[in-house]
């Protein structure tokens, strides 16, 4: 049987004031393509599927003509919400996409309600995909367990996520590949953006032992960045197809491949690289370097660009992006010699500016590039938050 996973799309997100739906759609379009190609059986698709609970028409197209392209292979497809899409219209639309061979599971259900999908290949091969969407905190944590301490109340979670993991894998068979489908943080994981691991303490977190250990394959979504999980069975986040953030620059996106059977024997699990995607990059140089290098960056994809300067330049902005339109950051940073002489004009001072003397007056000495890069990484988590 042959299983492609994906997740994260964030279909319809407006980012920086760019819709970067038809980059999106470009990466269905060659993920479709791989679909018909390699006559795949089962899509996975693990949650985010858009970028709001209510998402533009334009979006909607996307997707269901993705949807009805890959039901028009014979291929089968199980699609569960994710902490961006709205559970309620999730299942509303799902009831529909059925003709097309698209099952869609909204909100956490019994084996017997929908939790548990047993599906027939056209080649005859049988599949059960036992499928947790995304689990809110308040669905699973009482105001009492919350008002024992977060400790308690994290843990919490994390247990009764394991109890809904196991109660729907009880299904699992030994004539059947067996699939887990999950939209959540696993403790360890690295995220996307901040690349920091998540742990109890840090956020609501499922355990990665208390995941089954006879699964041929566990799907995973929510954080964006793909990377395996050290668990009991083959356990992977697919990602996102896009580089969401300049937090995600450099990263490699791409979807999955399980080849799997039933019984004993280990599935094959290979990624295949996104095509459509505009990477994102982050330039710094002189501004004659920059207009040096213009037709190149041009094509280079979206740009945070860190102006050197030997002054302050409040035109800066202006002329940047008249030589690189992609240009969707724009900061200046000043010669260190010329800012500790020159007080700070607010009109035109960047963030990174103000960090600079706000350091140095407070430490007596210059910040490192690294921690002005850091503060400026983390002033741009902010801002998309």
């Amino acid at each position: 049987m042959k299983i492609l996973h994906t997740s994260d799309w964030h279909a319809g997100r407006i980012w920086k004031s760019i819709n970067r739906l038809d980059e999106l759609e470009a990466c269905l379009d060659q993920m479709a393509g791989f679909i018909e190609r390699e006559a795949v059986d089962l899509l996975l698709v693990t949650g985010d599927v858009f970028d709001s609970g209510a998402p533009s028409a334009r979006a909607e197209r996307a997707v269901f003509q993705f949807f009805k392209r890959v039901g028009a292979t014979g291929a089968h497809t199980v699609a569960i919400a994710g902490n961006h899409d709205s559970s309620d219209r999730f299942e509303a639309w799902g009831a529909l996409t059925e003709l097309v061979n698209v099952w869609a599971l909204g909100r956490p259900k019994p084996a017997n309600q929908g939790g548990v999908f047993n599906l027939v290949t056209r080649s005859g091969e049988k599949a059960v995909i036992a499928a947790v969407p995304f689990a809110a905190q308040r669905r699973l944590v009482s105001a009492l367990e919350l008002a024992e301490g977060e400790e308690i109340a994290m843990q919490t979670y994390a247990d009764k996520m394991a109890k809904i993991v196991e109660s729907l894998c009880r299904s699992f068979r030994l004539d059947t590949v067996n699939l887990l489908c999950l939209h959540t943080h696993l403790e360890g994981a690295i995220k996307g953006t901040s690349e920091r691991q998540v742990h109890l303490g840090d956020d609501w977190a499922a355990l990665p032992g208390n995941l089954p250990s006879n699964a041929h394959y566990v799907a995973l979504g929510h954080l964006h960045r793909p990377q395996k999980i050290n668990a009991p069975s083959p356990t992977y986040y697919a990602g996102s197809p896009l580089q969401m953030d300049f937090g995600e620059a450099g990263d490699e996106k791409s979807f999955l491949l399980i080849e799997a059977k039933p019984g004993p024997m280990p599935a094959k699990i290979s990624q295949i690289p996104y095509v459509g995607g505009k990477p994102l990059l982050k330039v710094s140089a002189q501004i004659d370097e920059i207009e040096n290098r213009a037709s190149e960056l041009r094509n280079s994809g979206w740009l945070r660009v860190v102006v050197q300067l030997e002054k302050a330049d409040p035109d800066i902005n202006r002329k940047v992006r008249c030589l690189l339109p992609n240009a969707v950051s724009v900061d200046a940073e000043v010669a260190r010699e010329q800012k500790a002489e020159e007080s700070l004009d607010s009109k035109t001072a960047t963030s990174s500016d103000m960090f600079r003397l706000y350091y140095r007056e407070a430490h007596g000495k210059a910040a490192s590039d690294e921690l002005i890069a850091a503060f400026d990484d983390l002033r741009e988590h902010v801002e998309e938050e």
